[in-house]
């Protein structure tokens, strides 16, 4: 199944090989369907799409950025308030803009 909008063709069933960078992690393949978010560069920026399910605000939206943030510090073995010290300065003075909103 495809979602069509803003020029963009977004397939609702992407696939990805996990652990493909891990030497020693299991090379499973996960299956995502109905994402909510789907970032990716194309060679002039960053992109990012938001596919918000039926009865999602920007709340439900807030609650993904503060995991996102607890992912990302786990992920760099840092502490969260590493990541939310970079979030914070990059909010009081953006570096990019948002120039085709989702």
């Amino acid at each position: 199944m495809e979602r069509k909008g803003s020029g963009v063709v977004v397939s609702t069933a992407v696939e990805s090989t996990v652990g493909a960078s891990e030497p020693d992690a299991p090379h499973d393949v996960i299956r995502v369907c109905e994402p909510y978010l789907i970032t990716y560069t194309d060679g002039h920026g960053v992109t990012c799409r938001i596919h918000p399910p039926p009865g999602y605000t920007y709340k439900e939206y807030g609650l993904l950025v503060c995991d996102l943030v607890r992912h990302v510090a786990r992920a760099f073995n840092v502490d969260d308030n590493a990541v939310w010290k970079w979030v914070d300065r990059e909010r009081r003075n953006p570096t990019t803009d948002v120039t085709r909103p989702s």
